[in-house]
């Protein structure tokens, strides 16, 4: 008799390993690429979502220049908005017109000293996730016109408000200043 005709390949066991080899480094390649672009259902997430408010930022009449210091704030509940809020605006009309879900995010709340003149901008522009410390640094950035512009003669502050994921991390914060030329 002819056992040659009656062998067959066994493809079940030998073959499965290097095509679970294959897949294995395709799946830890794609994992290394998208490495902190994609949340994973395992593992603390990496990044903090960071949201405008509408209506910031926006520049607040003062009448005295009584209180010249920033403020620069993590405000995690109502009360505090309305105490930073009213530390800013003593007529109580500046308001954040949405509802914050404070047990969802916070707020970082950032306000300019008083100003004797107007031709200033500011705003929170980035939160960064500081990986050496372990903290949150908020940046805000200060536009003020040179010496030579014609500014208008007026006392001011100006407020920017952003909402953040709730996050245990410390926050610090930065302010950088850039001057304009006027022409």
């Amino acid at each position: 008799m002819n056992n040659q005709n009656n062998k067959k390949p066994n493809i079940s066991g030998m073959g499965a390993l290097p095509l679970i080899i294959i897949l294995g480094l395709i799946f830890g390649a794609g994992y290394l690429l998208l490495k902190g672009e994609i949340d994973l259902p395992f593992g603390e997430s990496k990044t903090i979502e960071v949201r405008r408010l509408e209506g910031f930022p926006v520049k607040v009449s003062r009448d005295i220049a009584a209180e010249d210091e920033k403020i620069q704030k993590v405000i995690t509940s109502e009360e505090e908005l309305i105490e930073f809020l009213a530390s800013i605006d003593k007529s109580s009309k500046l308001t954040v017109g949405e509802k914050i879900d404070f047990d969802k995010e916070y707020l970082v709340g950032m306000a300019t000293k008083v100003f004797k003149a107007g031709g200033r901008e500011f705003k929170i522009k980035k939160v960064y996730i500081d990986k050496e410390k372990d903290e949150l640094l908020v940046s805000g950035r200060l536009k003020r016109p040179d010496d030579k512009c014609v500014v208008t003669q007026e006392l001011n502050s100006i407020v920017d408000l952003v909402a953040i994921s709730k996050t245990e991390k410390n926050i610090t914060f930065e302010t950088l200043i850039e001057t304009y030329i006027c022409e």
